[in-house]
């Protein structure tokens, strides 16, 4: 759940909301209502979720990916994108790798976008996947460019084997040079890199991402592999060495609210309690939970350009000016946007 917007747009909001461009030939009224996912009679993605961006208050997307990971738009395109959604402030969480903070940096200063520097670092213990944010990291720091500099290699490994297992399965016949030729000089590559591989050489269509990776990729595919060696503890401890902010992910994705508290003890300081995925329930109890443990409270979309899992656009989800500015206090030297 995202911050609660009016169900009902006024005249006056829809002008200071700007000039929207038209896309998809849709109104700019129709635009509007898409980007406050206020319902037009029917819910988007189940009953009780709400992707508002807190109307023209929005101030803040804190979780957006970028072609340096598994998303489909370049830095650069996510700034203007920003730009266009009227979101003040974005950071680029790209999974594993910090290899897109610069282009974004300097787009920004091009379009008065501030941005905070972050990274989405994948962990899993005996099975259980944590995604641990990272803001205001170091980008120099060379304990934690090393640290990805491992991940890189070991994720690109286990995308390998998910594919192999594919082949051997017989779900996929495709070898992996493959994918390597279509990715070349790319040293981090996903499940997601195979599937555009697959596209390019017309085995699936470039919209057939959510409906195969059950089949072929996710936790639910028979192909699946665990990304061991890189836990969770170890995520909290090299962003805090380089003097970054570790928070907690999509909590409800882990599956057990028990490990937020396993998370605490290793020096977590947030949870990413406004999420696409969270119920209005969902987000409640995870407030519930930062004030008991004193943590800070992000959000953010996941956008992921066109492979983006949620109804819900770039800027779709995040949080205001207040929790800008006290992820900004947590870090040390911050100053407020």
């Amino acid at each position: 759940m995202c911050p609660y917007v009016p169900q009902i747009v006024s005249d006056s909001l829809v002008m200071m909301m700007g000039d929207l461009q038209r896309f998809d030939g849709r109104s700019e009224h129709q635009i509007i209502l898409h980007r406050l996912a206020v319902s037009l009679g029917t819910p988007q993605r189940g009953k009780d979720r709400d992707y508002s961006i807190g109307g023209v208050y929005m101030h803040g997307d804190l979780h957006i990916h970028s072609v340096f990971s598994d998303g489909t738009n370049t830095p650069s395109e996510l700034v203007q994108i920003a730009k266009r959604n009227n979101v003040l402030v974005i950071s680029l969480t790209d999974h594993d790798t910090i290899e897109g903070q610069y282009e974004i940096m300097n787009e920004a200063k091009k379009h008065g976008i501030n941005i905070i520097p972050g990274v989405e670092i994948s962990t899993s213990v005996y099975g259980v996947r944590i995604h641990i944010l990272g803001y205001y990291i170091d980008l120099n720091n060379g304990k934690l460019k090393k640290y990805l500099k491992e991940m890189a290699k070991a994720r690109t490994l286990n995308t390998r084997k998910i594919l192999e297992k594919n082949n051997e399965l017989g779900l996929l016949n495709y070898p992996w040079e493959k994918v390597l030729k279509h990715h070349e000089g790319k040293t981090w590559l996903t499940s997601l890199h195979t599937f555009v591989a697959l596209v390019k050489d017309g085995i699936y269509e470039e919209n057939q991402w959510n409906e195969i990776k059950d089949i072929h990729f996710s936790k639910k595919s028979p192909s699946y592999q665990d990304l061991d060696g890189f836990t969770a503890r170890s995520a909290i401890e090299i962003i805090l060495e380089a003097g970054g902010v570790p928070v907690v992910a999509h909590p409800k994705l882990i599956g057990d609210d028990s490990q937020i508290e396993k998370l605490v003890e290793y020096g977590l300081q947030g949870v990413e309690a406004h999420y696409p995925a969270h119920s209005k329930k969902d987000t409640n109890r995870y407030l519930d939970i930062a004030k008991k443990h004193n943590l800070i409270v992000t959000g953010g979309s996941d956008w992921h350009g066109d492979y983006t899992e949620w109804d819900v656009e770039l800027g779709g989800c995040g949080v205001g000016e207040t929790h800008i500015n006290t992820l900004a206090a947590k870090h040390s030297g911050a100053t407020k946007l």
